[in-house]
């Protein structure tokens, strides 16, 4: 993405410095990376169609299992085909492709596969609403297949030797990155101008939220999941600023928080992350405000990259020398015992030796295993399937599962939210929870609304 188009992006989709009209369903609109209500679940046979259209600002329906299930029928025997032989072509062909040749023939496998669901069942009778849901679902079907090599760290790691220009590209920045996040960890929010308008404490819980929610995005492989937490991290900042009355500053406001954070949050791999949304996010599904968030992420990862002294704003030099000095030698004890336990570790030859953190979608693996034949595009298991454990789980059992997983994000909602609202009426905030279906930025803003 340009220069120019990010700026144009930035003032053109701001929400902060021109809010638009409210408009129905707003308040309650939030990203998650799992199928939103009950009532968009598929109630009887997979090509049923749904009233239901993209509309204005409305989140789209989103039903990865729904796909699953549409990709498992007979009719789409040809397209599972076309996609095990893309996969394996991909896989077998090259260790290493550039990443402009990634794109390339990611690219035009999306196109080649998107057009073909007019030509079979059931996805050539599918509503516009259900053939967004399908488009999305190819694209996180491929993309987790080809995570490893195509996410930078991850590739790097696999193949232990150097790479293509951008490859080394994204992992020099993320080095960069971290280092500076390192040295800079230890300053305050007037150095980046951010109004003293709220108590250092209930600032710094927003900030830990906030941070919190940036950083799962090295549990996801898909672009749209890893968009989803920057969304909901973004999300929670916008909220924090709303009601702080500082909304006005637009981007002046929002940009210096969101850099605050990822001070604070240590994130490792966001430059490859930042980039790796960038190539693989087809740009059908971008919305403006996805582009927005998207883009300020890159300008507040830019700024923190050539972060010097003379970026700040900084009162008493002196004891600002001192703070960064201690903060250097923590940085060095840090190491030495990060160092230290890396020698204590004992190898364990049944997991990967991998200091790349390891995505746990675990909704998506759950249901990929109900069809592991199209991930695994080689005739021979590879070494991580055969290493993972066996599931063989029916409709019910999957269900299931997905619902205990969704309690428990639920149940850690509700306690991070109790933790940051700690006078509010627990009662109060589940009721809110209920009402926002556990979603963190529409729960956030009614509360902070609540206790006003």
């Amino acid at each position: 993405m340009t220069g120019d188009k990010k700026i144009d992006i930035l003032r053109e989709f701001d929400p902060l410095t021109e809010p638009e009209p409210s408009k129905k369903g707003n308040t309650d609109e939030d990203v998650t990376s799992k199928k939103d209500d009950a009532d968009t679940q598929m109630g009887g046979e997979i090509n049923t169609k749904i009233s239901a259209q993209d509309t204005g600002n409305e989140e789209p329906f989103y039903d990865f299992q729904l796909f699953v299930k549409q990709l498992q029928t007979p009719g789409a025997d040809p397209l599972v085909k076309y996609t095990k032989s893309f996969l394996r072509n991909f896989l077998a062909q090259r260790l290493l492709w550039t990443v402009t040749e990634e794109i390339k023939l990611i690219n035009d496998f999306k196109t080649f596969i998107y057009d073909k669901f007019s030509l079979y069942e059931p996805f050539k009778s599918l509503d516009n609403s259900k053939t967004r849901n399908a488009r999305e679902g190819m694209e996180k079907l491929i993309m987790g297949k080809l995570y490893v090599r195509c996410f930078s760290p991850s590739l790097y790691e696999t193949l232990q030797k150097p790479l293509d220009d951008e490859h080394m590209r994204d992992l020099n920045d993320d080095n960069t990155l971290l280092e500076k996040i390192e040295h800079y960890r230890f300053i305050s929010p007037v150095m980046l101008d951010i109004p003293d308008t709220m108590p250092n404490a209930k600032l710094n819980k927003f900030v830990q939220l906030a941070s919190t929610e940036l950083g799962k995005i090295n549990r996801f492989k898909s672009p749209r999941d890893k968009m989803v937490c920057v969304l909901n991290a973004s999300k929670v900042i916008f909220g924090l600023l709303k009601h702080t009355k500082l909304e006005q500053n637009g981007a002046d406001s929002f940009i210096p928080v969101l850099i605050y954070c990822i001070l604070k949050g240590q994130i490792r791999y966001l430059v490859s992350n930042v980039n790796y949304i960038e190539r693989f996010r087809s740009p059908e599904f971008m919305r403006g405000e996805e582009e927005y968030y998207l883009s300020s992420l890159q300008a507040a990862v830019n700024f923190i990259m050539s972060l010097t002294e003379s970026s700040l704003t900084i009162k008493d030099y002196e004891s600002f020398n001192e703070e960064y000095q201690e903060n250097l030698k923590e940085v060095a004890k840090e190491r030495e015992e990060e160092d230290k336990l890396k020698k204590l570790e004992v190898p364990n030859e049944l997991q990967p030796n991998s200091t790349v953190p390891t995505p746990l979608d675990e909704v998506a693996n759950i249901v990929i295993s109900k069809f592991s034949e199209l991930f695994s595009p080689s005739e021979e298991p590879t070494q991580e399937e055969a290493m993972r454990p066996k599931q063989n789980c029916n409709d019910e059992e999957v269900s299931l599962l997905i619902k205990e997983i969704e309690e428990k994000e639920r149940k850690d909602t509700l306690m991070t939210l109790q933790n940051m609202f700690p006078d509010m009426d627990p009662s109060l905030i589940e009721d809110v929870c209920i009402a926002k279906k556990s979603r963190i930025g529409p729960c956030v803003d009614a509360l902070l609304s609540l206790s006003e």
